[in-house]
């Protein structure tokens, strides 16, 4: 039984400080910054320096005393890999159990030459075994002998495909930033933006920046400076993610994905095709003047912390999303033939009536109050058009074990799912749809630790029963 051992780089004694110390930095930036510090006298002040300087040897140590017990072993059956400072912890992984094994090259470590690996088993919601900081060679030596999906063509199982199939496509710089520029992040920086203003006046209070911001500014430029502050979110949302979708790159080798992305950080994640549940095609409205779409797979087992993995392709031409998809995840393909059902024109009534009524009269209820939220009955118009934009956007096909579901929040989603993948159906009615003999239809996936849920509304009873019955028929089939 042939045997390898090893260590991680000593430079990942280095991270594990890095990662106590940045820990630590706002809480030391609060005590300096507090009153306590500056209240004139000297005492306070070399106490708090002395704690940090503790709190510095202290995470350097920490951190030199968890590179000295990390060990790993790797056998022909198991990977063993022990670590703890004060309790010993050894954790055994069969070989066969390992689903992936994911690369990531941070700019520290793209500095020393390094790299980080993750290990993924079937069902895992994180990784069950992390090399924080390992040399290129290492690395590729461990992940050569924990490379997953070997075992079937051990078996004779023959595959689908040649056992040296190789497909690549590659993200153009065009495409990355036409999708940077219309991506849907601008509310998350919209949000940070405003995190960080919200504790502007914690961290000077003597400044008194809103204050300041009040009196400097007239009341014209107020509309001008909220302006501002959303295009620097939208000029932040633009460099996360051409920093994030960076040189994309998706290789099918054999029966895997192998996904390659980011300019400063490099990550590398490998998607077994087995994993795959879902397809999700989505069209930002922007994206549908153009004809173009991204493509997402709900994979199981790699929880939420590892979502931005189930980029599939950022951004593709509509034209060639077939091919694609024919080439990258045959199991997913959609028939030619696959007939389009789209919503009764009665769907619209489930559609355009309730939100805008319960809108107008929680507006008309305010109203009473504050005489301006009676401005709220203007949004009911606007939220009817989208109500019924959405409708005209929905559908679904089915044709044998695939099933085809469209729908519309803001961006157009196309989920493509198969019947294997299906975790279970249902069927909702509500009041309204009850009188006009519609439903909802909900399918599960499994995809990390919660599972994914395509919801398609205003679905005709009886069609929506029969895809219910399309489900259970499952094992005659």
């Amino acid at each position: 039984m042939k045997t390898s051992e090893g260590r991680l780089h000593p430079f990942a004694a280095a991270l594990v400080s890095l990662q106590i110390v940045k820990g630590l930095i706002v809480p030391l930036i609060v005590i300096f910054l507090s009153k306590h510090s500056r209240s004139g006298s000297g005492g306070p002040l070399y106490f708090q320096v002395g704690w940090s300087l503790v709190a510095l040897v202290g995470s350097i140590v920490w951190g030199f005393l968890s590179w000295r017990r990390f060990r790993y072993e790797v056998s022909d059956e198991q990977l063993k890999v022990t670590q703890g400072v004060f309790v010993q912890k050894k954790t055994f992984i069969p070989l066969e159990r390992i689903q992936s094994v994911d690369v990531t090259e941070g700019v520290l470590h793209r500095l020393f030459g390094l790299v980080r690996v993750e290990v993924q088993t079937a069902g895992g919601q994180k990784p069950e075994a992390v090399f924080s900081a390992l040399s290129r060679g290492d690395a590729a030596r461990l992940r050569s002998m924990l490379e997953p999906g070997k075992a079937p063509q051990a078996q004779g199982q023959p595959g689908n495909e040649p056992a040296k199939l190789r497909l690549t496509y590659k993200l153009p710089a065009g495409s990355l930033f036409i999708a940077a520029l219309t991506t849907g992040g601008l509310g998350v920086s919209v949000s940070l933006l405003a995190a960080v203003m919200g504790k502007l006046d914690e961290l000077f209070p003597d400044f008194h920046v809103y204050r300041y911001l009040w009196n400097a500014l007239d009341a014209a430029m107020i509309p001008l400076f909220a302006l501002g502050i959303l295009l620097v979110a939208w000029m932040i949302s633009t460099i996360v993610s051409v920093l994030k979708f960076a040189n994309f790159t998706i290789t099918r080798k054999e029966n895997k994905l192998l996904l390659t992305r980011g300019l400063l950080e490099r990550w590398q994640v490998t998607v077994p095709l087995r994993r795959i549940q879902a397809i999700r095609i989505v069209e930002e409205p922007l994206w549908q003047l153009f004809g173009y779409s991204a493509l997402y797979a709900e994979t199981v087992g790699y929880g939420a912390q590892k979502g931005e993995n189930a980029h599939l392709f950022p951004l593709l031409r509509n034209r060639e999303i077939s091919e694609f998809v024919k080439r990258m995840t045959p199991q997913f393909e959609v028939p030619a033939s696959l007939k389009h059902h789209a919503m009764p024109r009665r769907a619209l009534w489930c559609y355009m009536l309730p939100i805008p009524l319960v809108l107008a009269l929680a507006a008309a209820a305010a109203g009473l109050i504050a005489p301006w939220a009676y401005a709220g009955l203007l949004l009911c118009p606007l939220v009817m058009i989208w109500q019924w934009w959405r409708c005209r956007s929905s559908g679904w096909s089915r044709e044998g074990r695939m099933l085809v579901l469209r729908f519309r929040r803001l961006a157009k989603t196309t989920a493509v799912i198969p019947l294997s993948r299906v975790q279970s159906v249902s069927v909702e009615i509500g009041p309204l749809q009850r009188r006009l003999g519609l439903s909802t239809l909900q399918i599960a996936v499994a995809s990390g630790g919660r599972g994914a849920f395509f919801r398609l509304a205003g679905l005709p009873e009886q069609e929506a029963r029969e895809l219910a019955r399309w489900y259970m028929d499952r094992n005659k089939r």
